[in-house]
Formats: C-alpha cells, structure tokens, sequence
C-alpha cells in the first residue's frame, strides 16, 4: 500500500520538500493511516506537514480524541494546530452541514498561517461510492453524479485526496499490520446521519444484489464525468457565440439558441445556472432551468422572472439577461441642485450640474465614461433629477409633442434594467430636460436671446 501512496503522491500531486501542507486529522482510522503514510516518505520526497485537528464537541470523548492526535503529531514532531467548535455542544439541526461549514473555515485559516499550498483529506473509496449514492438519492444533477474528485479549490488554495483509489477495508487492514493507533468515531453508529443510513443498511442491500456494486458505481460516475467533458466541449463553440459575461451580468441571445432542438437549449442554459451557482452565492435547481426554458420558447418579450434574492432573468426583445438587482446608493431618490454643484446619483452614477466654462470633475471619476448636454436659461437657475414615475412626458420633437417615457421605452426597445438606471433630469419650472442617459429633450434646444449657458455632466462606471 505505502508503494502505491507514494507513486500517487508523486506522480498526481508532485509534493516537495519545499510544499507546506496541512492534513486533515479526526483521529479515525483514515485520517491516522493517511499521516502515518506522509510521515513515511523520504526526506528527499516529504513535504512540511502540520496537522490540523477539530474537536467538534459533539461526543463525551472529543476531548479525549483531541489529546490523543496532539500527542501522536509530536511523536513525529509535526505541529498540530485545534479548532474548537462552541457551537457543537448546542446544535441540533443540519449538525452535518453546520460542523462542515466550521471545519474547513478553520482548515483555510490554519493554511493561511502556514503558508500551505494544499489541504488532504482521508476521503476513501467507499466515501466516494457513498456520495454518489446520497446525491442520486437528493436528486442531484447528472454532472454532480461523479462522487468525490481527486481535487478541489479551496479559496485560492487546493484540497486534495490521495487515498480514493483505497476501500476501507484496505485501510483498516494497513493499520492492523502497522500498529497504527486510532479512534472509532462512537457517532458513525448512528442513524442520525444520512451517510450512515447509506452505509449501514442500503449500500449493503445493493451489494447482496451485486458484490462489485461499489466498483461499478465508480465506473459509471467515470463515464458520466468523461462524457461531461466531451459535451462541455463541443458545446463550448455554441456557448461563445451566444452567451456574454460581463460584471456579474449574463446575456444570452435566445433568438439563435431558439433555432436548436430542446436538448442543446437545456444545455446552454444549465451551462449559465452552473457558472451563476460558481460565481455567486445563488442557489439554482431544475426548476429555474425549466422556467428559463419556458420564459425562452413563449412568443411574449419583455418579461422577467424572478430566481430569488433579486436575481432576475429579464427577456426581452432579443436578449436574455441574467443579473442581481442592486440597492440605491442613496436612501432618496431625488436630488436638488443648484449650479456649480455635483451629486452621486449611485455607486457609479454621478452628475454635475455647471455653468459652461466652470466644470468641476472629482479627480477619482476622471476615468469614467462621460456624456454632456450644454442647453439656456435664465438667471438662478436649479435642476431636480430624481427617478421616473408614472406619467412622465418629454417633449420629443421640434413641433412641441410631447411624449411619455414609459412609451419611449417601449419603442426604442430599452431593457428593463437599463430603465431602472436611467435618471429624468428637470428645470425649476418641472419640464424634463434630459432622459438620462438616452436623450435629449427638446426644451434643451438652443436659443439666440438665451445669455447663460449651463451644461449637465453625466459620468458613469461600469459594474466591476
């Protein structure tokens, strides 16, 4: 077995001398086997290994468990570094998740102080056969069917599991045949837990139907995961020509996806819930793929669905467009200005307001994007912008018709989100002056007999 470990370690994973880890620790059998084989490499080929132990309060024998890592760590002089989870002694819902959430916070936390490149975990291959089985049971999607990968982010660092390519029973049998020292976690009895239901009594039915389920499970979940890849890329061709991504914005041309058979559009747009679930924290499922989906092959445009925590989908007359809604700046959303005065309409909005020759740019917003309008008026001269509201006109030709900017919308074919930005800028006497960003009024045209000269400067920011 440590020959085997040892070319995985090598040829997979390439660990150093010069490679800071930490290893994952509970005591058990799998976490005590994995350290006793990292304390076994040469000098030559061992990278500097800390320990990183939690006591997660839930048994009268953690602390007892705690003390016995700590003194196995310093028989091979390894630092070994405890997190205590509080909250352990208390919880009583969702103890899985909750204690999970805890340990790799605390695993981040002790690689940051270490400087460690790597997390290992003792995850086995009954682990893996396990995961899969609990996540077909949870309805999972089929990408998600390929149990425990070898490796995995951990913010900007790694986890790695150099022990899937062992059972447990080869683990137990190693750590019989080498005195390896280890605790049986009294909770892995219990059916309490998900995991321990799956292992104690369906894994076991499915293997009296076949004793090779586990390894055939495995080599489905491969199979799946290679054939993700081939669909991956052959779809990636499709997938740059319709779908843009841009600060946190997803665009998606359903007009051209439309032309394709059912199939390739579930695709295209599981490929977009998947990198919104990566990027951000939202939660998405079948059923949102199936709304997306509905939202795309009915012939009304200029609709919106909501995903939930101000995540919209919003079609309109060629684009779909997927984004967060975000709060004003401002808790009002009407500003007063009088001239030579400036004002941020948002986090990246900002307007001034100016006689012409007196501008005065902020010098942090000088490499922002910039629209002008320069118009007359009279002596002591104020503006009000403020958002739109429901019977706002404009006046929109040289005739003096007006009109209202719910109906400009609609025909120039502006997004619902573009709307929401979109600011009405009005003199002292409440006529509209400028919808900002997209057009002039015609009250802004110039007269001869006007003496002053004032000029609007509009400077905005792109999402980041």
């Amino acid at each position: 077995m440590y020959q085997k470990f040892e070319k995985i370690i090598q040829s997979e994973y390439q660990l150093t001398p010069q490679t800071n880890i930490v290893v994952g620790v509970s005591g058990g059998v799998d976490s005590m086997v994995l350290l006793y084989l990292l304390c076994q490499l040469p000098k030559d080929k061992r990278p500097v290994i800390y320990v990183a132990h939690i006591n997660h309060q839930l048994r009268p024998e953690s602390k007892e468990e705690q003390l016995f890592v700590e003194n196995y760590a310093q028989t091979y002089q390894t630092p070994c570094f405890v997190g205590i989870w509080d909250e352990g002694k208390t919880v009583d819902t969702n103890v899985e998740q909750q204690a999970r959430t805890f340990r790799y916070a605390f695993f981040e936390k002790v690689m940051q102080e270490t400087n460690s490149t790597y997390l290992l975990t003792a995850h086995h291959k009954d682990d893996a056969v396990e995961t899969i089985l609990m996540r077909w049971i949870q309805g999972s999607q089929l990408r998600k069917l390929v149990g425990i990968e070898k490796t995995r982010s951990l913010g900007v660092n790694e986890v790695i599991r150099p022990l899937l390519s062992f059972s447990k029973k080869e683990l137990y049998a190693y750590a019989k045949a080498k005195n390896i020292p280890y605790y049986e976690d009294s909770s892995n009895l219990s059916d309490n837990y998900f995991r321990n239901r799956i292992r104690h009594h369906i894994r076991p039915m499915l293997e009296k139907e076949n004793p090779n389920f586990g390894n055939g499970i495995l080599r489905l979940s491969q199979e799946i995961s290679n054939q993700r890849q081939v669909i991956d890329e052959l779809l990636q061709p499709l997938i740059e020509l319709l779908v843009c991504y841009q600060n946190n914005t997803w665009q998606l041309d359903y007009i051209s996806l439309k032309r394709h058979n059912l199939a390739i559009q579930s695709e295209v747009i599981r490929y977009i819930l998947t990198d919104i679930q990566e990027k951000t924290s939202l939660v998405v499922g079948y059923e949102h793929m199936n709304q997306i989906q509905q939202l795309i092959n009915n012939d009304k445009p200029n609709q919106q669905l909501l995903l939930g925590n101000n995540w919209i989908v919003e079609k309109n007359y060629e684009i779909l467009t997927i984004y967060q809604k975000k709060e004003s700046l401002n808790k009002y959303d009407v500003f007063d200005l009088v001239k030579n005065q400036g004002v941020f309409l948002s986090n990246n909005q900002w307007l001034g307001f100016f006689e012409l020759g007196k501008e005065d740019i902020p010098i942090e917003l000088i490499n922002w994007h910039l629209k002008e309008m320069i118009y007359t008026h009279g002596k002591n001269h104020t503006i009000r912008v403020r958002k739109r509201e429901a019977g706002d006109r404009f006046v929109y030709n040289y005739k003096g018709q007006t009109k209202k900017v719910s109906r400009y919308f609609i025909d120039e074919k502006i997004p619902t989100k573009l709307r929401d930005l979109s600011w009405l800028v009005f003199d002292e006497k409440g006529y509209l002056l400028w919808l900002l960003p997209f057009r002039e009024s015609y009250l802004s045209i110039h007269h001869e007999t006007d003496k002053i000269q004032y000029k609007l400067v509009y400077l905005y920011q792109r999402d980041e």
